[in-house]
């Protein structure tokens, strides 16, 4: 059987798959497990057997999978931001860990400073049972527990609430994945997208098809009418961008010399809107072999461009085609809340 690496998805949905009152034709409303939030595990087996396992966010609904998964305590968490859709489950993991370790050993997570910051704000007490692990921009870290992966976290910019927001790049054995978190406009230099080109897969925020920026999320596609063009709302969204607006979530006042030194690097390259802001502008980039879009909302879709809220299958029929259509050869795959997608 030998080196097995899983890509686990404990949720694929947003903030609210289902708002309260109404229903979603990409979620199911009498699923318990299709209303959970963006959540994953990558799993390393080897001979069948669980040698490294990390989750990356952890929101509602996680718990659910975990458990009636493989019942694990992941080795480690990686926060993409500290938005509670993406940490509601963390104290349920750190408590699993504590109790197990008879109150002696605190769980490690991974983020970056301001993202644990503001972790410890909504729950304050877990600055005494976790072990904080910074992730410090284009610097790969190999996670103690988790020996397997290496993890390298780039600053992205998710609106000003989002401080310390990041995608994150988990490699082991030859295999890259992507996990972008939710974002607006990712801040990458231009030695980046090498480090990037080629992804195996691509866990791409997918809110919306077409660009609504006031939801601090990036779309699929530049325009209704052409996925390369910039839309009159992107254009004026990138019209306010500079590199004090993007850069003050990451609170660079305070930050450590090598973040700065990021941004300083960023500053010297050209400015923020030259950069990918929408997915297919991204994957040009990067050229991933598979993108899984998760996140998916459409609401701003239907409500500011007059285009339907897809169900699953029509979201992938139209990502597909869309991508054919520019050019675009990655394969898409649109998972299901537990599955475990080879890799």
């Amino acid at each position: 059987m030998g080196n097995e690496l899983q890509l686990v998805i404990h949720g694929r949905g947003n903030a609210w798959p289902v708002v309260l009152g109404e229903t979603h034709p990409f979620y199911d409303r009498n699923d318990p497990r299709d209303l959970s939030n963006a959540s994953f595990s990558l799993v390393q087996r080897t001979d069948g057997r669980i040698q490294s396992d990390i989750l990356v966010d952890a929101g509602h609904g996680t718990i659910q999978s975990l458990i009636t998964g493989s019942n694990r305590i992941p080795d480690c968490i990686c926060l993409t931001h500290g938005h509670m859709d993406h940490t509601l489950s963390v104290d349920w993991v750190v408590q699993s860990y504590w109790k197990k370790h008879q109150k002696q050993k605190r769980y490690p997570i991974y983020s970056t400073a301001p993202v644990f910051e503001f972790l410890l704000q909504s729950y304050p007490h877990l600055e005494g049972l976790t072990e904080f692990r910074e992730l410090l921009p284009g610097i790969a870290v190999t996670p103690d527990q988790a020996s397997a992966f290496t993890l390298t976290s780039y600053p992205v910019y998710h609106g000003q609430s989002a401080v310390g927001a990041s995608m994150l790049v988990v490699e082991t054995e030859g295999k890259r994945v992507l996990f972008t978190g939710d974002l607006l406009s990712p801040l990458l230099r231009k030695e980046d997208y090498d480090h990037l080109k080629g992804l195996d897969v691509l866990v791409v925020d997918t809110n919306n098809r077409f660009p609504w920026p006031r939801t601090n999320h990036w779309s699929f596609s530049g325009d209704t009418e052409d996925p390369w063009s910039r839309s009159v709302e992107l254009l004026q969204y990138l019209d306010t961008l500079s590199w004090e607006v993007v850069g003050a979530p990451h609170q660079l006042e305070k930050a450590c010399r090598s973040t700065q030194s990021y941004f300083q690097q960023l500053r010297d390259e050209g400015a923020p809107e030259e950069g990918p802001c929408t997915i297919m502008e991204f994957m040009q980039n990067t050229v991933p072999k598979k993108v899984i879009p998760v996140h998916y909302s459409g609401i701003e879709d239907a409500k500011y461009h007059n285009q339907g809220i897809l169900a699953a299958d029509q979201l992938g029929s139209w990502i597909a085609e869309t991508a054919e259509s520019a050019g675009i050869r990655s394969t898409f795959v649109i998972p299901e809340t537990s599955q475990v997608i080879p890799i």
